[in-house]
């Protein structure tokens, strides 16, 4: 059994690990080949998402002795502790140097290239580089670090870990509910699209959130009502019930997210993984879609944008929707980004010297916002015409979140295959 089966997906990192793994358990393999270990590993990628856990089944693979630096002691100390760890490393060699959190070696508010705790790893690196002491380094922010220490030469691998993808991301969901009393109506499928979260931590937390929901009710089990409340109330902050919202806010908020989803279903199917019409708490918004497939495009991303306004106006037929600015507001800054910064209307509209839209000449300025006006309302007919073309699939999901407040991948999907999605222009 490899040390990495305790680490759950990240399948492509494991093997480039398991790789140098090898380099030290066959050097001579490779020697014949003329080829060396890599002088040093960096792990970079943000906090929580398991770094450190990789690290270390590669140290477990490895087999070697492992000195570990980590700052959690004073200035001064940390320096000595610095130097003390590479020498005990070239020591015994062979041996593994690890650098837990090096993007914090040095104080954390700013940038510091030149602060003693990098030059002190810099001078270590170089004092063992012609023994056989390998380096792993795991950081959060690479740029808050001199460009002379994670160079090629002291860091020859460069890793970034990124946020599960989806199989991962089931297969890490499996785990974590693997300790947990389940209801039948516990579809990982479900709870794989619902979760937005930006570390495998968060993920933990919220999937124990639903669990202490569940013990807190005395339920013999935890089912799908647990995971989706958790969800919404960590994730989303949403309120627990729309008991204060009366039944024409509620139905308006319904129509609005009806019409994000639609569009966004119909330009990418299976690309909204849950919706739901419970505000956060102490916030405007009236509901959300949690989109598991982003846009890929200017024209997805502000059309699904435009849905929840023109789903207003088509259902309402009373002109103007209101609690769209957001909305609006995120459409035009795409609109003018890949305008100023991709030619995305020609380059005659192009802002080629890189400075900001405030900074543009009055000129420009207003041919910008013009171009900006005109591609709106050509989005606009687009996103209508979507929505005429599925009104059955739309007045569906309308009913149905009004009536659930909360939709999830099954759900939609069931009312989009009942419905079927018209072509679009």
């Amino acid at each position: 059994m490899s040390a990495f089966d305790k680490v759950i997906g990240y399948d492509s990192i494991k093997t480039e690990l398991l790789q140098v793994c090898d380099v030290i358990h066959n050097p001579e393999v490779y020697s014949a080949m003329g080829a060396r270990l890599p002088r040093g590993i960096l792990l970079s990628g943000e906090p929580g998402l398991g770094k450190t856990l990789l690290a270390k089944a590669f140290i477990e693979e490895s087999g070697l002795q492992a000195y570990m630096v980590r700052r959690d002691t004073a200035e001064g100390d940390f320096i000595s502790d610095i130097a003390a760890k590479f020498g005990a490393a070239k020591e015994h060699a062979p041996a593994i140097v690890f650098l837990d959190d090096m993007d914090k070696f040095a104080n954390e508010d700013d940038r510091h290239p030149d602060a003693a705790e990098y030059v002190a790893v810099q001078a270590g690196i170089d004092v063992v580089r012609d023994s056989e002491v390998y380096v792993i380094a795991t950081v959060n922010d690479e740029d808050k670090l001199p460009e002379s220490l994670i160079r090629p030469g002291r860091f020859d691998r460069y890793i970034h870990v990124e946020t599960p993808c989806e199989k991962d991301a089931e297969e890490i969901i499996k785990h974590y509910l693997s300790g947990k009393k389940l209801a039948e109506d516990v579809d990982l499928e479900d709870v794989s699209r619902m979760i937005r979260y930006s570390s495998c931590a968060e993920l933990e937390t919220i999937l124990n959130e639903a669990a202490i929901l569940a013990a807190y009710a005395r339920k013999p089990v935890l089912d799908m009502s647990d995971i989706v409340k958790a969800v919404l109330r960590m994730t989303y902050k949403a309120s627990d019930d729309l008991n204060s919202v009366s039944d024409a806010e509620r139905a308006e908020r319904a129509i609005h997210e009806a019409g994000h989803l639609v569009v966004s279903e119909v330009l990418i199917p299976g690309s909204v993984g849950m919706a739901s019409i419970q505000c956060s708490r102490g916030g405007s918004a009236g509901g959300f879609i949690h989109m598991c497939t982003g846009p890929e495009s200017v024209e997805q991303a502000v059309m699904i944008g435009l849905g929840g306004k023109c789903a207003s106006e088509m259902i309402n037929a009373a002109g103007a929707a209101s609690g769209c600015t957001s909305d609006l507001r995120k459409a035009v800054r795409v609109i003018r980004d890949d305008m100023l910064h991709n030619a995305g209307c020609g380059f005659a509209l192009m802002n080629a010297n890189g400075s900001r839209y405030e900074d543009l000449s009055g000129d420009l300025s207003a041919k910008v916002e013009t171009a900006i006006h005109l591609e709106l309302e050509k989005y606009a007919f687009r996103t209508r015409d979507i929505l005429k073309r599925n009104e059955d699939f739309l007045c569906a999901v309308i009913e149905e979140l009004s009536k659930k407040e909360t939709l999830l991948y099954s759900d939609i999907r069931a009312i989009r295959e009942k419905c079927g999605i018209g072509e679009t222009a």
